[in-house]
């Protein structure tokens, strides 16, 4: 009895201060929808909005068909959302697609890049309001070889498909190459050749298409976009010359919209996750802080994995110890989100490594040891 009052006494006093780094700020927090565009776009062009160099935030807006004057993009400006949020809005064109993101022409490989992570959060209009086919997620071209990828997040579904099961080759076409795991999921790869078709280096070009489609469709986190091109080339999926990386919204009909209240792009030195912290705010964990929110912690193992279970220090089990979290945001979305002692963000997939994490979920922080 003495020692669990120990550590209960210890665990009410106990203080741990861990930098989050800026980037690690939940994109499924950011729900506030913006007001007061910068920029609204009613016909087919592109264009630089903002940046310069590799950082260049650069909108693409494509239609074929539709309403006159009812195909838009809509930017909000440079200092909202995290800089590249948009809306988007069709009415049953043959084809809409409306992107803004990364834009190189003539870049290098992606290695020559830092590691680029998406971040994003947006809402939309339901099913079957995008005709038969949709996308949306990041999209981009690469030149010699001249390739067209895609990594699918989420579409609208159609008539035959919901928008809750993911794509499949009945709508890209082409041969599955293979899985793999990244951002908390799986994401199955596909490979499509394009024979006379228009690209952008003309109306008649033959072409292939990549594809990363999430199998556990989402409307807000991360896209580690490096690691898909890793991925890709690992299945034999050559990438040429950078030429752009986008977050698309591309619909095949029907009369809809999508609106993004944040979509930050970034390059960073190193991946997340790997103990680099760029730039960081101090946030302190406490069992004893007045203002902090309360959240519960118990010794129970997480069920995805006989591997985890609690920390032992952080309580006893006999008893549950509330955990009290000052500054780190307990809301959006149920999916995990794993991080180091530090408060070094890993990503939505559980960490393999031996070591103790902290793991938010929801309304829920808790501590876990991976054996």
């Amino acid at each position: 009895m003495e020692f669990a009052m120990k550590k209960f006494t210890t665990a009410l006093c106990l203080a741990i201060i861990f930098a989050v780094p800026a980037w690690s700020q939940d994109a499924c927090s950011q729900s506030t929808k913006l007001s007061n565009p910068s920029k609204t776009i009613t016909s087919n062009g592109t264009g630089n909005l903002s940046g310069s160099g590799n950082t260049q935030i650069h909108y693409e807006m494509w239609t074929n068909g539709g309403s006159q004057g009812s195909n838009k993009l809509i930017w909000y400006g440079a200092d909202k959302g995290g800089g590249a949020a948009y809306r988007a809005e069709w009415a049953n064109p043959n084809d809409y697609l409306g992107r803004i993101g990364y834009y190189w022409g003539s870049g290098g490989k992606y290695t020559t890049y830092k590691n680029i992570y998406v971040d994003f959060n947006y809402t939309r209009s339901g099913r079957s309001t995008a005709g038969d086919y949709s996308y949306i997620g990041i999209y981009g071209w690469t030149k010699s070889p001249l390739v067209e990828y895609y990594v699918v997040e989420d579409w609208f579904g159609n008539q035959w498909q919901s928008d809750t099961s993911p794509i499949t080759t009945s709508t890209t076409q082409g041969s599955v190459q293979g899985t793999f795991t990244v951002d908390g999921s799986t994401y199955q790869v596909v490979k499509n050749t394009r024979t006379n078709e228009p690209s952008i280096e003309g109306d008649r070009s033959t072409f292939t298409q990549y594809f990363s489609i999430r199998q556990t469709q989402r409307k807000c986190g991360t896209i580690s976009l490096t690691e898909h091109f890793k991925q890709w080339e690992k299945m034999g999926l050559n990438m040429g010359n950078m030429y752009e990386a986008k977050f698309l919204t591309e619909a095949g009909g029907g009369t809809g919209w999508l609106e993004l209240s944040y979509l930050k792009f970034s390059q960073e030195d190193s991946p997340r996750g790997s103990g680099s912290t760029p730039s960081s705010s101090s946030v302190a964990v406490s069992s004893s802080s007045s203002n902090a929110s309360s959240i519960s912690s118990s010794s129970e193992a997480d069920v995805s994995s006989s591997s985890e279970e609690a920390t032992p220090n952080s309580s006893s089990s006999d008893e549950a110890t509330p955990i009290l979290v000052s500054g780190l945001s307990t809301t959006g979305s149920q999916l995990a989100t794993y991080y180091s002692l530090k408060g070094e963000p890993l990503g939505n997939a559980k960490p393999q490594k031996a070591g103790i994490y902290i793991v938010k979920q929801g309304n829920s922080i808790r501590k876990i040891a991976v054996r």
